[in-house]
């Protein structure tokens, strides 16, 4: 078995202890020892001099759950350095998938997840890891099931509470998933069918994940102006069901939120002192990115996405749907009313004649053709259906600096697969941390931001042997330059690759060098 050597690197081991100069050997896929090696014989040898070797980076939050499938190199995340995607989240797993479920499904994951897989239907997440395994991936993959799936499985697009046979149904659904292998269950509480669960049900779910030793993980409810009491809700959940919370994508949308951001801090921190698990995830961009069907009122979307464009015809509705955007419901996530449309851009659509709208804001589209921008919104949904992705001007960058500074966060891409104008944190997100909140900003150390990408989310995980440059754990490993690392996508250019990343190693095996894929696919299901 040839050993790998990698000579005179600065190694950052995800732990959060100060960085050190050492040699890290890989012998076949773990790490062989960590020092000081004087005679490299019979090995093949990398010098690194004035790189950084650090554990591969975990995508705590990622939508790459069909991308998988349609390119097991992963592109986007490998290039950046990520050797784990957890997939699943926000409410959407591609399994248990029903022949009843699966249209409504593809119709409304199509601006997050991409292009469904031609003929996947998995009924349960065994089905979906075998046909991974068998298209291979460059990355390791890590899967929760999600609520929204599991409930459109069993009761469709109905909007109303579970009665207990439906109840039950989903919970053997949730039991099967965590039983091949999941982590945990994740809700997408913005998006319909999960926002028409009421507390009481995901309570209910989530304690049959903690029967397997898994966790809870949310969008939750409101990410605007009811973040706190949604936040609230998320503690209530994990304390009743008795399961470790993760909150997604932590954010608090509009200026005039922002001030919840410390607020929702200090709840965590609470309830971390009461002795409640809870942890948090978040994305290094002041700008975010959605569906466009999920601006709407959760009512207007109970017979699905598939029949939105004939039903947004009907003038009833659209005043309907015109009187929620100002007037608000409560526990809605109302981000029309949080944001206003000049901060809403269109940033996906599938329609030919709309891709002159694509890169602008709904205000600008009203104003250019003249109309008002809630009859510009729902034209545009009116011709796209679930198809219309969107991105969301709702941070500032002393609320994310607030949040990347505390000591909890977790790194999550939220990289969403919506087509030519997809949102840089797709394929920037690791190396902008680094670039621009570390070394730029000086918003984390070095050894700070490597473990929140890397030792922490492991650990959350229960990924035995990874996250840490350990003797003994798996060689999952990024070589990159501290001097020059960054992201370089944008939103007008969104797929261009990073600088600064010299290597990639999954399992022993080199994925990339020097910014090019090798054709090894090395991954796993963890």
């Amino acid at each position: 078995m040839e050993l790998l050597v990698i000579k005179d690197g600065t190694v950052i081991d995800g732990t959060g202890r100060p960085a050190f100069g050492a040699d890290v050997v890989v012998e076949g896929d773990k790490i062989a020892f960590v020092g000081r090696v004087d005679n490299a014989v019979d090995a093949r040898v990398i010098n690194v001099q004035d790189l950084a070797i650090s554990p591969g980076f975990i995508d705590f939050h990622s939508h790459a759950d069909a991308a998988l499938l349609e390119d097991g190199w992963a592109r986007p995340k490998v290039l950046q350095g990520v050797t784990t995607e957890v997939i699943g989240n926000c409410g959407f797993s591609l399994s248990p998938v029903t022949e009843d479920s699966l249209p409504q499904l593809k119709a409304y994951v199509a601006p997050i997840l991409g292009t469904w897989p031609e003929g996947l239907c998995p009924q349960d997440a065994t089905g979906y890891f075998e046909e991974l395994k068998k298209r291979g991936t460059t990355v390791n993959v890590v899967s929760y099931v999600g609520h929204s799936t599991v409930r459109l499985a069993v009761m469709g697009m109905a909007n109303r509470a579970a009665n207990s046979e439906e109840l039950e149904a989903m919970a053997r659904h949730v039991a099967r998933a965590m039983k091949q292998g999941c982590k945990g269950l994740s809700s997408g509480l913005l998006y319909p069918p999960g926002c028409y669960a009421p507390t009481e049900e995901l309570i209910y779910l989530s304690r049959v994940v903690g029967r397997y030793g898994g966790i809870y993980v949310s969008h939750v409810r409101d990410e605007s102006d009811g973040v706190l009491e949604a936040v609230a809700e998320a503690l209530t959940i994990g304390r009743q069901a008795g399961v470790p919370v993760h909150v997604s994508h932590l954010k608090a949308c509009g200026p005039r939120n922002w001030p919840k951001i410390a607020q929702a801090l200090e709840m965590f921190d609470r309830a971390r002192q009461e002795g409640q698990d809870v942890t948090w995830d978040t994305y290094p961009y002041t700008a975010g990115s959605t569906t466009g069907a999920s601006l709407l009122p959760p009512w207007a979307l109970e017979e699905g996405v598939t029949s939105l464009p004939q039903r947004l015809q009907r003038e009833p509705l659209r005043a309907a749907i015109k009187e929620a955007w100002r007037k608000g419901i409560p526990g809605w996530d109302n981000m029309v009313g949080s944001l206003g449309f000049d901060r809403l851009v269109i940033n996906a659509v599938s329609q030919p004649f709309n891709r002159p709208f694509a890169g602008y804001s709904i205000a600008q589209i009203a104003q250019a053709r003249g109309i008002s921008p809630e009859d510009a919104l729902l034209d545009l949904l009116a011709t796209e259906g679930g198809h219309l992705a969107i991105e969301t001007y709702h941070a500032s960058e002393d609320t994310l600096g607030a949040i990347l500074a505390h000591p909890i966060t977790m790194i999550g891409s939220d990289g969403i697969y919506s087509g030519s104008l997809a949102h840089p944190r797709l394929c920037g997100t690791f190396p902008r941390v680094l670039g621009r909140y570390v070394r730029e900003q000086k918003v984390l150390t070095w050894e700070q931001s490597v473990a929140k990408m890397t030792c922490l989310p492991a650990q959350r995980l229960h990924l035995a042997g990874r996250g840490c440059v350990r003797v003994g754990y798996f060689a999952d490993l990024v070589l990159f330059d501290p001097s020059s690392i960054g992201d370089r996508a944008t939103f007008t250019h969104p797929y261009l690759p990073p600088r600064g990343i010299k290597g990639v190693i999954v399992n022993g095996e080199v994925t990339v060098w020097e910014g090019q894929i090798t054709g090894r696919r090395p991954g796993r299901i963890l």
